[in-house]
């Protein structure tokens, strides 16, 4: 029969390499990222152009729920249209 400690051992030992190769992996895949560039101009242009298309969308859809309730609010049209008659 084995003896506990060294079956908590062998645990020990397994657990402390799996947490040294974790470490290796993340340490590894944290530093091995090409270096990010440092064109914040096309950055900041790109920002620039999304909150214009915000702002724009938020105006054309504030235009067309005014249209809409506006459209509401005018009465329906009779079904027909008195017309002139040639006589």
């Amino acid at each position: 029969m084995l003896n506990p400690i060294r079956s908590l051992n062998f645990l020990a030992l397994l657990l402390a390499g799996a947490l040294a190769l974790s470490l290796m992996l993340n340490g590894f895949l944290l530093y091995s990222r090409a270096p990010a560039t440092a064109d914040y101009e096309d950055l900041q242009e790109t920002e620039a152009d999304l909150r214009l298309t915000q702002r724009l969308l938020a105006r054309c859809q504030s235009d067309h729920q005014q249209q809409d309730s506006l459209l509401a609010l005018r009465p329906t049209p009779p079904a027909m249209l008195p017309t002139a008659s040639a006589q």
